[in-house]
């Protein structure tokens, strides 16, 4: 992921959305979930969060450890406009990842569970970009 081209453009493909600088892979997709029971998506929300654990244990052996980030300030910043993307949807859409700062490459990387909405589906995020964390 770190090291594929972005796209030229703002665009979806079947791994998942991009445009310059940046990309993000929906690495999994809840089926049904919008506008179900709390208790449900709740249930669901925690196998996502323990399936992107296990993502980042991988990913840290690869890329080192990550730093973790509550992306509340991100999301009220959004608000009033003051995000680029890949952050403002990526902050808008969860409430804390993993983030891991550029290397030799200059890209960061974060992971994260899309729940943050009840009328959308919960999906695993993984965002790869050159755009500072804001």
């Amino acid at each position: 992921m770190r090291s594929r081209d972005f796209p030229d453009r703002d665009d979806r493909s079947e791994l998942g959305f991009g445009g310059p600088g940046h990309f993000t892979a929906e690495l999994r997709i809840s089926q049904g979930l919008r506008d179900a029971d709390p208790a449900l998506r709740a249930a669901r929300a925690e196998e996502f969060r323990a399936e992107c654990e296990r993502l980042v244990d991988g990913l840290a052996a690869r890329w080192g450890e990550p730093f973790e980030h509550g992306l509340q300030g991100i999301r009220l910043r959004t608000e009033k406009g003051e995000i680029p993307e890949p952050w403002a949807g990526f902050g808008t859409a969860v409430a804390h990842a993993c983030v891991w700062e550029p290397s030799t490459d200059g890209r960061w990387a974060a992971a994260g569970v899309a729940d943050l909405d009840p009328s959308d589906e919960i999906r695993l995020l993984l965002v790869v970009t050159e755009v500072p964390l804001p």
